[in-house]
Parts: C-alpha cells; sequence; structure tokens
C-alpha cells in the first residue's frame, strides 16, 4: 500500500492520558493467531495470518508482526472513537528487525518496521502513519499525494532496536497541522503495517498497548 507524506515537524507528547480508554492491550487473544477484533481489506486476511499474530512474554501479551516474504498488508482495528473527549492516541512499540536500507521519503525503499495509521476516511484514503523508520531522521513528514496521507517519522535507527518504547500523538492537533484544516469527524480506525516487500528485505516489530485518552 501506499500513503501520502512531507517534511515538517512531527508532534510526541508525553505518554499520560486521563481517563483514558484501553483500545486493545492483546490480552483477550490466544497466542499464536491473528486477533480476532484486527480487521484486514477485503480477501486480504489469510496473507495477514502470515505476517501478524500474537506471542507472549512475561506473562504479557503483544502483537507481533514480521513480513520476510514481501507480503506488505495491514490490519485495522475499528472502535467508536469519540474524537473530542479522547484526543490522544498512545501506544506502545519494539523494532525487532530494520528493513535494510528503508526510506519512507523514496518510494523504491519505503517500507517500516514499526507502522502506526489512524484512519479518518477510507473512501477519501484519509490518514496519518507514524513509524520506526530505518534511515529517515525523526521528525521527517513524507506526502506523495497532497491533502491525502502523510507519513511521519516518530522513531529511527537501531539505536533502540529490540526495546519497548512509548509513543502517544495528539490527533486532532497534528490532523489540523498537516491537512491544514480542523478535524470535523471522528476516526474510524487505527491500522498497524509491518513490510519489507520495496526492499526485499524483513522487516518486524511488535505493538502493545493501544489507548485513547484526553491530552494532559
Amino acid at each position: 500500500m501506499t500513503y501520502l507524506l512531507f517534511l515538517l515537524g512531527f508532534l510526541l507528547l508525553p505518554v499520560h492520558a486521563h481517563a483514558g480508554l484501553t483500545i486493545d492491550d492483546f490480552q483477550q487473544y490466544p497466542a499464536g493467531k491473528l486477533p480476532a477484533k484486527w480487521r484486514t481489506w477485503p480477501f486480504q486476511r489469510g496473507k495477514a495470518a502470515g505476517v501478524y499474530s500474537v506471542k507472549s512474554e512475561n506473562d504479557n501479551n503483544f502483537l507481533s508482526a514480521t513480513d520476510s516474504n514481501g507480503v506488505s498488508v495491514q490490519i485495522l482495528r475499528d472502535f467508536n472513537w469519540k474524537i473530542e473527549n479522547y484526543p490522544v492516541l498512545s501506544w506502545k512499540w519494539r523494532a525487532v528487525k530494520l528493513p535494510v536500507n528503508a526510506n519512507e521519503t523514496d518510494p523504491s525503499t519505503n517500507d517500516s518496521a514499526c507502522g502506526v495509521y489512524v484512519v479518518f476516511s477510507k473512501t477519501r484514503q484519509e490518514m496519518l502513519k507514524y513509524t520506526w523508520s530505518t534511515t529517515a531522521p525523526i521528525g521527517t513528514v513524507y506526502e506523495k499525494r497532497p491533502g491525502k496521507a502523510y507519513i511521519i517519522v516518530a522513531e529511527s535507527g537501531s539505536k533502540h532496536l529490540n526495546s519497548w518504547l512509548a509513543h502517544a500523538i495528539n490527533v486532532t492537533a497534528d490532523y489540523k497541522k498537516y491537512f491544514h484544516k480542523d478535524l470535523d469527524k471522528n476516526p474510524s480506525a487505527i491500522a498497524v503495517l509491518t513490510d519489507g516487500n520495496a526492499t526485499k528485505t524483513e522487516a518486524a516489530c511488535d505493538y502493545d498497548e493501544f489507548a485513547i485518552g484526553g491530552e494532559k
């Protein structure tokens, strides 16, 4: 899948949200399988099951993703998101394998170990994507189709490889920053994508503790 981006600043907020709601911590799912509440685009669930599965470590479940066959398939989590009350999205991720020489600003190497999306409109493909990049600097934003989708580099390189990092973003503020208009509707989903198809190398990432809350 292809998405849009452009070189601007990245808004990284402290990871606290009051009166928050957990979207998914993966504790409810059996290990070894694609989590049931995460869906795919039509006819892609079989492919997704080969990339994403729940794993357990020290009694904690998380979503594990490994793309070693160039599958590049996204999975989505729909939920009732009242953005006015819960503008902050937070999560944890852990890059395990960075796709070699990948860079989100170049279509020929546009792979990411970790990618988290906020989907605003499926029909118009309006979305923001936050990545853990191999080579693009933190704060890079790349636009490929103006006014539609942007990729923001939230983490980069191997310094924190195999370490859990927590991130939080103010969705309302970021939407206005990149789309240059106010957000007037609730987001429709979050999604993740770990892919290595462009570079033809392996990409792997773990995801956990997706939550929404109010800005503190």
